[in-house]
């Protein structure tokens, strides 16, 4: 909800979603004042509300459009496509965590996203697939064994104590997965060329 991972021309990018989170939440809050006015000025409070929502839907278009045309422009560089996770039932299953976390979703715009980015790679020529989202965050890399949190974003594995961030993971796993790799490939990739976990952790980094 905060920043957009990508593995890009075998480079970690992250593009901040913070302008996009606080334009939801600025038109969440004269929401809130306008829905205040609303027993004793029922007509201009509907008639504002409107208002309001068209702006923050055209500043969330404009924002999503934005970003999803430079990131398709860096994949035009390089020819390449995109693997997204799929998200169906996605925000069912993160719901009722906790009262803030049911504010955050509404203003996560993760569908619109992949939606107007697909558009755009296929205007171009380019591949999208997607694979299945579960656990990508929650899965070691290198070895398959079950990350945990170690502080902060980072995530640490039980079975070979790898420690990177939680959304690098989940782009390492969503790399191997649109690959049709098995979880094990990264693991024996590094047995056979020689590379020690440091060296893959400091490039994914």
């Amino acid at each position: 909800m905060t920043n957009i991972t990508a593995l890009i021309n075998e480079r970690i990018e992250q593009y901040d979603l913070k302008e996009l989170y606080h334009i939801h939440r600025f038109y969440e809050a004269k929401r809130q004042r306008i829905q205040r006015l609303s027993k004793f000025k029922p007509k201009t409070s509907r008639r504002l509300l409107r208002k309001y929502s068209n702006r923050e839907r055209n500043r969330a278009k404009d924002f999503m459009n934005k970003l999803t045309t430079e990131i398709a422009g860096r994949l035009k560089e390089s020819s390449s496509g995109a693997v997204m996770e799929r998200l169906k039932g996605i925000k069912h299953n993160v719901l009722n965590r906790s009262r803030r976390q049911n504010r955050k979703l509404p203003k996560w715009n993760a569908r619109t996203f992949q939606s107007m980015l697909e558009y755009k790679l296929k205007w171009l020529g380019l591949p999208v697939k997607y694979v299945d989202a579960k656990n990508t965050s929650k899965t070691c890399p290198i070895c398959s064994g079950y990350l945990v949190a170690y502080g902060g974003r980072l995530m640490k594995c039980e079975k070979c104590s790898l420690i990177m961030d939680r959304d690098i993971v989940a782009v390492l796993n969503l790399q191997m997965r649109g690959a049709g790799l098995p979880q094990r490939a990264l693991n024996e990739l590094i047995e056979r060329e020689g590379i020690s976990r440091g060296e893959i952790l400091y490039i994914s980094t």
